[in-house]
């Protein structure tokens, strides 16, 4: 009997949210642009968290990743290196490497050497950078072999002059097909492409991966180069480094310690140090405090949207006054009058709030590539919205429900 009465009075609702279609549709414009804002926001923020997830696994949250990076001139004059007549040496060094491994001997150690080298493709540039590396360098990262094949430790022995390339690379090889096969020039020397693989990285423009037996014999650790008139002789003996542990609980430490290395051997701010599962930490309070901010725009939406649903009703009860008179005389109670207008409210609001669902839906294809990042709507963020909307309809629609309960049925009676 109580649920055949709820259902009649959802009923009513709809009725009069029919019966007023003008004024109904101006009341809900707050409660729909406030859910639709409240669905996209977490459908965006839930994609965007993943791809960040994603590619910040991909550099693998177990590793520490150090790059040899050229100081600045001024810090070079700081240190008391001169520039003019001798090599400069700056980066990670053969000791630099021994000590990272004797402070972690649980944790393996790779290393890559990094070519100073131009590329050309049958005579055009190709931007990318080039790394020597050993066949397992590819195992630390989530790497994706996507045609031909890996380096190899027969690579590696016989220092075959063989090539792998990322996506971006390969698309930049000039001549007909794929680039499994093709040849480029770095420096003086060509290699022949045996295989593209995705590899994450922070370089733009893609990367191109030696074996490292090969890069080190052919290229050396010494760099000179003649341009505009002007000498450069720099020396690197590690490009990078990268450390990998098996317990992502000792990365912090272990960071720390590495910097602490890096501080002691070195004048120079000539290595950047990457910690993946750090990057990951600051990503995803960054993400929270972008989730607070549209939050609180919805947030504001939803309050105005709630106002004028509570104006409405409270003009919604000024005109039944003498109807909610007649069914106080006929036997109704207080909480009948209260429970009716609560739930007509609480009706119009649900109402909004599933077309505020799929107009959020309709822009999530348009916030995606308004911001780059995939929109993904999974069903807690549908019953979220549902439930925002139901909670406005339940404090907005408070105060008019009570004051129709409270209405004096003889004087409702005699209401004109």
């Amino acid at each position: 009997m109580q649920l055949d009465w709820m259902i009649e009075l959802v009923r009513d609702g709809l009725r009069n949210l029919v019966r007023h279609r003008v004024r109904s549709t101006l009341t809900l414009l707050g409660v729909v642009f406030g859910i639709a804002s409240v669905t996209t926001m977490i459908a965006v923020g839930e994609g965007a968290q993943r791809t960040v997830l994603r590619e910040i696994e991909a550099l693998g949250l177990k590793n520490i990743i150090m790059d040899s990076v050229k100081p600045t001139e001024v810090e070079t004059a700081r240190a008391g290196q001169q520039t003019s007549r001798s090599i400069l040496g700056y980066g990670i060094t053969e000791v630099d490497a021994r000590q990272i491994a004797a402070i972690s001997p649980e944790s393996s150690v790779s290393v890559a050497h990094r070519v100073n080298q131009k590329i050309y493709s049958e005579g055009a540039r190709v931007d990318a950078d080039v790394l020597g590396v050993a066949p397992q360098y590819f195992n630390l990262f989530g790497s994706e072999l996507l045609a031909g094949m890996r380096l190899a430790e027969m690579h590696e022995m016989l220092r075959h002059t063989v090539a792998v390339v990322t996506p971006d690379v390969a698309a930049s090889l000039r001549g007909i097909g794929g680039a499994v096969g093709k040849e480029i020039k770095i420096g003086p020397k060509y290699f022949r492409v045996i295989g593209v693989m995705s590899v994450p990285g922070r370089t733009a423009g893609g990367t191109v991966f030696l074996p490292y037996a090969t890069a080190r014999a052919m290229f050396g650790t010494s760099t000179y180069k003649w341009e505009s008139g002007s000498f450069e002789a720099t020396r690197t003996e590690i490009g990078r480094l990268v450390v990998h542990t098996e317990h992502e609980d000792a990365v912090p430490g272990l960071a720390q310690a590495v910097a602490r290395v890096l501080e002691m051997n070195h004048q120079t701010e000539d290595v950047s140090v990457t910690v993946p599962l750090d990057v990951l930490r600051s990503k995803q309070r960054t993400q929270r405090v972008f989730n607070i901010v549209l939050i609180t725009i919805a947030a504001i939406s939803l309050f105005v949207g709630g106002i004028g649903i509570m104006n409405i009703m409270l003009a919604i009860v000024m005109e039944r006054t003498r109807e909610i008179g007649i069914r106080r005389a006929v036997g109704a109670r207080k909480q009948d009058v209260f429970m009716q207008f609560l739930v007509e409210t609480v009706t119009l609001s649900s109402v909004g709030g599933a077309l505020g669902v799929i107009l959020g839906i309709v822009m999530m294809p348009i916030a995606a590539s308004w911001t780059g990042w995939e929109s993904v709507l999974t069903p807690w963020a549908v019953i979220a919205a549902l439930v925002v909307s139901w909670t406005v309809g339940v404090v907005f629609g408070t105060a008019p429900a009570i004051r129709a309960a409270r209405l004096d049925p003889v004087d409702a009676l005699r209401y004109e």
